[in-house]
This record gives structure tokens, C-alpha cells and sequence, in this order.
């Protein structure tokens, strides 16, 4: 890997060919139907990454050599989630509803959240460090954080009945995160921290979650952006039990789908366990989604821990 590409095209490179060398694709389309050879030229041609000159000096003629580097474009990273922003700011294109949460699937909420509670229950069962239930840790209080939270479907279906002490919201919309207190109602409410910050900025503090749920929002991030949170939430997780769960939709075939829209990117499985792998975590226990309608992506359920 050539050393003058700075992180976020690193990251992207590294994962790129980590997933040539094991034989899976890298080659991608977006919903305009444009076809794309590989996870860097999606991200150029998001304006994400862009080449740019690097003039270096030859010390035996003194003749100047240009060759073009790629690296990251922060007014293009700026406007890839100004774009997502303003998808989920707006009233009409995301109502402050579960069918809203959801892109217009709302009757698929209970089968989620049935999926999502059977799957942390068994996790519980093999890995007995994990605490879910307040009354099942004597000495801190069980906290969990739901990341991309919206109006907070998760934290009120799931992880507060489940019996979590605490539950922080984290959300980069305003709109829906003031939402939520009155979704949730009390007194899960009242147990309830509301964060309004996007994920790419959230700062969780060290040793702090019992679980990190992460659903159908990692698309929205940026390679690097997704790594350095998957980073950050690794040194969160509570000693020894806490588990980061990722439920999200993953696609076949390709290595990714980009939604022009809203600006987000479904990847591959591979795509996404090679960021996960880069964040330094390691899978303890993965199933998928199931009773899903058939043109839904098909929906994996990961829970990571960190690689020590």
C-alpha cells in the first residue's frame, strides 16, 4: 500500500484487496443503474476520495515527477452526509413513524424485534459475562445505545424490555431524535438519554456499554468513518461481556449497492466483516434475519467483541 494515501484511502484499499486476495468482488452498482469496477472508483465518483498531484523530486537529475494520489476530499465527505442529512430531516421523504424508521416496511417491525430479542437471549446463554437484565448486575447498572436510533423502535421494543438500566439514543437528526421521548413514552423515557450527534462524531465513553446495537444506519458511513466507530465502541464495551451487534442489510453477487437517494451504501457480507476485521473485533456469534419478505436484502446479525 502506497504510503501517501492518507487514511480514509487506505482503509478503503486495504479492505479492497483483502477482499481480492480471498476471492469475493469488489466491483459494485448504484440505483441509477451505473456500474462501478471497484469500492474506490464508487467512492470517487461520490467525490468522497479524489486524486490529487504529488510532486516529487528526483535527487539524481533534479527532474520533477507528477503522479497522481488518491486521498480524501473533505468538502466530498462534508456533502455525503449533508446529502443523507437532508433524506432524513425531511418530513415527507421519512415521517416520524415506525413506517418512517423502517422505508415503508412497518409490518415487518415485530418479526425484527422478535429476531433481535431471540438473538441477544442465546448470545446471553453463551456468553454469560454479558448482562442485559439491571437485575442481573449487582454492582452497575446494564446500559445500552442504540446508534442511528431515529424515534427510538430498538430501544422501546427491544432493549428496554429487555430490562437495560439505561438506554442512550444517539441520532444525527434533530426532527427525530426530539421524537422519541413522547414514542417511548414512560417510563422507559425517563430512562433514556437523547444524543443528537451523527454517528461519524459519536464519542462513547470507554468501558461504558453493555451492548452497542448498531442497525440499518452503518451503510450511511464512509470506510474509514465506519472503522473508527466500530474502534471507538470497541474501547466502550464494558469488560468482559459487552458485545457490539450490527443488524443490517447485506447484498449478493456485488460488493456493494449505492443509493444515490439517501446517500448510504449496502455492502456486501464480506465488505463489511473486512471493516470490522480492520476496527480490530472479531465475531463471537452471527445468524440471520429470518421471516423477512423476499424483496428485502438479506439481514445478518453480528455480535463483535474486540480482538485482544
Amino acid at each position: 500500500m502506497s504510503n501517501d494515501l492518507d487514511k480514509s484511502a487506505a482503509i478503503t484499499e486495504t479492505v479492497q484487496n483483502a477482499l481480492l486476495l480471498s476471492g469475493h468482488e469488489i466491483h459494485g452498482s448504484d440505483s441509477n443503474e451505473e456500474r462501478y469496477d471497484s469500492i474506490e472508483e464508487m467512492w470517487m465518483a461520490e467525490g468522497v476520495l479524489r486524486k490529487s498531484p504529488q510532486t516529487k523530486k528526483d535527487t539524481k537529475n533534479d527532474d520533477e515527477d507528477e503522479s497522481m494520489n488518491i486521498g480524501l476530499s473533505k468538502a466530498g465527505r462534508r456533502k455525503w452526509y449533508s446529502r443523507s442529512s437532508d433524506f432524513w430531516d425531511d418530513e415527507g421523504t421519512c415521517p416520524a413513524s415506525v413506517d418512517g424508521m423502517l422505508g415503508g416496511f412497518a409490518s415487518i417491525t415485530d418479526i425484527d424485534l422478535d429476531g433481535s430479542k431471540k438473538f441477544l437471549l442465546d448470545l446471553a446463554n453463551i456468553r454469560p459475562d454479558l448482562a442485559l437484565d439491571n437485575d442481573d448486575s449487582e454492582e452497575t447498572t446494564t446500559c445500552a445505545v442504540e446508534c442511528g436510533a431515529g424515534i427510538g423502535r430498538v430501544t422501546k421494543g427491544l432493549l428496554l424490555p429487555l430490562g437495560f438500566g439505561r438506554c442512550d439514543l444517539v441520532e444525527s437528526s434533530s426532527r427525530l431524535i426530539s421524537a422519541a421521548p413522547s414514542y417511548i413514552g414512560d417510563p422507559g423515557a425517563s430512562k433514556c438519554r437523547f444524543l443528537c450527534v451523527g454517528l461519524q462524531d459519536f464519542e462513547p465513553k470507554e468501558n461504558f456499554y453493555d451492548v452497542i446495537w448498531i442497525q440499518w444506519c452503518i451503510g450511511y458511513l464512509t470506510d474509514a468513518d465506519c472503522v473508527d466507530l466500530f474502534r471507538r465502541c470497541g474501547a466502550s464495551l464494558r469488560k468482559p461481556g459487552g458485545v457490539i451487534c450490527i443488524k443490517d442489510n447485506t447484498c449478493t453477487g456485488e460488493a456493494f449497492i449505492l443509493d444515490v437517494e439517501d446517500a448510504s451504501v449496502t455492502r456486501s457480507l464480506p465488505y463489511l466483516l473486512e471493516l470490522t476485521n480492520k476496527a480490530g473485533l472479531k465475531v463471537v456469534f452471527q445468524r440471520n434475519q429470518e421471516g423477512f419478505p423476499d424483496n428485502i436484502f438479506p439481514v445478518p446479525m453480528i455480535a463483535l467483541d474486540v480482538a485482544r
